[in-house]
């Protein structure tokens, strides 16, 4: 439901835009409380995307939506050159804007600023380009993400892409992702040994992931593998679904793990998952821009074994927490585990230690408030869109850092 400018006469109408895979996840997730947190009485959005799934959420907390199918131009799928469907969303886009008066634009990935950086131009809005993850060079450049107004990563390693590309300190800040605490604590406390049917006995570790080569589950199972050859009652129990299912199933059965690895698809109450007596939680990870579900790990009380890569250092501090391994090293992983399998107390202090810098850290409301005073303040500046039309001073003039 719209409200009148009678009503509210003060409230900015913000239009979100993602583009994605049919499903809540990381960015989804973030995406959709940032909607639910954010100060409606300052602020009215409205959601653009191509996710049925992402739709019905952001419809549920009375958020306008509409769905479209995104078409990209030199991107994997096919067609690579609709350049009709390309134009559709210019007009599309242009459309939403003068019916909603948008002031703002939030775009939840870098594909939608394929055609956001000229429809915002257009209409000289204000562009927020938010990154959840690194883009090779050639998407940088196709998708255009050195062009939008603000770039918020999630992580620095993001935000390094595009400094190193030569993108101004000014336009680029990192916003740490934000958990809604009292929505994850909510949820019921499920018997994880019980739900899965684990022996009483069992050491269980937690892995949420997608079944994909970069989450790294195939390492995994390989420390898993080698626990058991030292005679330990370990279990891992790894949420989540993915193309790779198949390939880990064989490794499981050539490793005749098939009692003590567990994929068990996906869940909506991670948190009361491991909440339920899981003793810790493991990611193989070969890129983590920051780790969201490590986040919620942290305040399920888990102590946190994870690779040292990416933005995964900024979640989770090493012996702070968790224990930090070097990466694609599932001996290290192994080795890891082990140790907090025979040191209980120190596996109870690291998990304490999570959820204090956690819940310090990466509450929603900080999240949201970062967010607000981002948009409050590229709203508030009169000569940005000045600045931000002339390409040329948007980028540095003096030679590029190196790539990392």
């Amino acid at each position: 439901m719209m409200y009148t400018a009678k009503n509210k006469p003060t409230r900015k109408p913000l239009l979100f835009v993602h583009y994605g895979d049919n499903w809540i996840r990381g960015s989804e997730r973030c995406l959709i409380d940032l909607l639910n947190h954010i100060d409606k009485d300052a602020f009215e959005p409205v959601l653009w995307c191509n996710n049925e799934a992402l739709a019905h959420e952001a419809q549920k907390i009375g958020i306008p939506v509409y769905v479209s199918n995104f078409t990209l131009l030199f991107g994997e799928r096919t067609p690579k050159w609709d350049v009709v469907g390309y134009s559709k969303l210019i007009k599309e886009g242009l459309r939403i804007i003068d019916k909603h008066k948008i002031s703002l634009v939030h775009a939840n990935s870098g594909a939608p600023l394929q055609w956001l950086n000229l429809v915002s131009r257009a209409r000289k809005l204000p562009l927020v380009l938010h990154l959840h993850a690194r883009y090779p060079l050639r998407e940088r450049i196709t998708l255009g993400l050195h062009h939008a107004s603000m770039a918020v990563g999630v992580s620095q390693p993001v935000v390094d892409q595009l400094l190193n590309d030569g993108v101004r300190a000014q336009r680029c800040q990192v916003i740490p992702n934000g958990i809604d605490v009292d929505r994850l604590l909510s949820q019921p406390v499920q018997d994880i040994r019980h739900t899965y049917g684990l022996p009483s006995g069992a050491f269980v570790a937690v892995s949420v992931c997608s079944l994909i080569h970069r989450k790294g589950v195939d390492l995994l199972i390989e420390a898993t593998r080698q626990l058991h050859e030292l005679k330990l009652p370990f279990h891992l129990v790894v949420i989540g679904e993915g193309p790779d299912r198949g390939i880990l199933e064989q490794q499981i059965a050539e490793s005749g793990l098939q009692e003590f690895v567990h994929l068990v698809g996906e869940s909506d109450d991670v948190v009361g998952l491991m909440r339920g007596g899981a003793d810790l939680y493991m990611s193989g990870a070969r890129e983590e821009v920051f780790g969201l579900t490590l986040a919620e790990a942290g305040l399920a009380r888990l102590p946190v074994i994870a690779p040292c890569v990416g933005g995964i250092p900024s979640v989770i501090k090493h012996q702070n927490g968790g224990l930090l391994v070097s990466p694609n090293n599932a001996h290290a992983l192994a080795n890891a585990a082990f140790h907090l399998c025979v040191n209980p107390e120190r596996r109870i202090e690291l998990g304490q230690q999570g959820y204090k810098h956690v819940t310090e850290n990466f509450g929603i409301t900080t999240y949201t408030h970062r967010f607000e005073q981002l948009y409050t303040t590229l709203l508030n500046d009169p000569d940005m869109m000045t600045r931000w039309m002339s390409t040329g001073r948007y980028l540095h003039r003096s030679k590029p850092r190196s790539s990392l």
